[in-house]
């Protein structure tokens, strides 16, 4: 049975293999109340999912999840009950995006040049409008029959440090939990640990608190992989940084990426209601600050 909640989850405005509106009915059919629209570096299906769930009893809470690097490790912070349409949170993903998108067409460029060559075209079609990534130059490279599956483009061309790799532009976690804090949204570490990751390690003691210097409001403890003693851990942190534990399957759909389904992950109503608390309370003082 599905999980009630799931608070990580992409769609075609990012990698994400559905619409906006195709994730929403989803989740629906399955009896999802609560879902976060959570695009890479991107708002822009926000607005479709909400509108797609208004005669349905399904909760859609406008998300992010940014990319961000510290010391070479790359590090996810999503967001929550943001608002969306927030200039600098706007501007500020409209120069992310474009360095994605250099990052990327550098990729193929290198990729041509070790003999895999890809239509540029063909790897904004895959994309289809959405944040230019990664995982789309995989699917190119499947399609091209260089590898069987995404996870081997990965494995083989497209992890940091692999010969497909180039290192692009990037901004701090710090930055991206202040970008987020900035558009009235709460802030959450996103997948701390990935289990089978032997190249994703985050300093959690030197990393966190950092973070919640510099306004992060959690940490996402329940997520796809996950043993019982990992959650343990993870809460034990939640607790020691008096942070919200947030959580979800993070489902692409479409074997974009490996994938987690949708509503797979279980995650505690009680996630959704500190959320919406917090919001609360942190709006609350901005009316009285003003």
């Amino acid at each position: 049975m599905a999980s009630r909640v799931d608070l990580h989850l992409h769609t075609t405005a990012s990698d994400g293999a559905l619409r906006p509106n195709e994730l929403v009915r989803a989740a629906d059919s399955i009896g999802i109340r609560v879902i976060a629209v959570t695009d890479h570096d991107s708002v822009n299906g926000i607005a479709e999912a909400q509108e797609a769930a208004l005669d349905l009893a399904l909760e859609v809470i406008p998300g992010i999840e940014i990319s961000a690097s510290l010391d070479r490790d790359d590090i996810h912070v999503l967001g929550y009950l943001l608002d969306p349409n927030e200039p600098s949170l706007q501007t500020a993903l409209r120069r992310l995006r474009e360095d994605r998108l250099a990052q990327a067409r550098a990729m193929v460029e290198r990729l041509g040049a070790l003999g895999h060559p890809l239509e540029w075209d063909r790897v904004m079609a895959i994309a289809d409008g959405g944040s230019v990534g990664r995982p789309h130059i995989a699917k190119a490279l499947v399609e091209r029959g260089a590898v069987a599956t995404v996870d081997e483009a990965f494995s083989q061309f497209l992890r940091r440090g692999g010969p497909g790799y180039v290192e692009g532009p990037t901004i701090l976690p710090q930055e991206a939990v202040e970008l987020i804090r900035g558009a009235h949204g709460l802030p959450s570490l996103a997948h701390p640990i990935i289990v089978g990751a032997s190249d994703y390690h985050p300093d959690l003691e030197r990393l966190l608190p950092i973070l919640k210097e510099a306004g992060l409001e959690g940490i996402e403890t329940y997520y796809k992989g996950y043993t019982p003693e990992i959650t343990a851990s993870l809460l034990a942190i939640v607790d020691q940084y008096r942070l919200i534990p947030t959580g979800g399957s993070d489902f692409h759909g479409g074997g974009v990426v490996a994938d987690a389904e949708l509503g797979g992950v279980e995650v505690p109503w009680e996630s959704v209601e500190r959320l919406r608390s917090r919001r609360q309370e942190l709006d609350a003082r901005r009316v009285t600050a003003n």
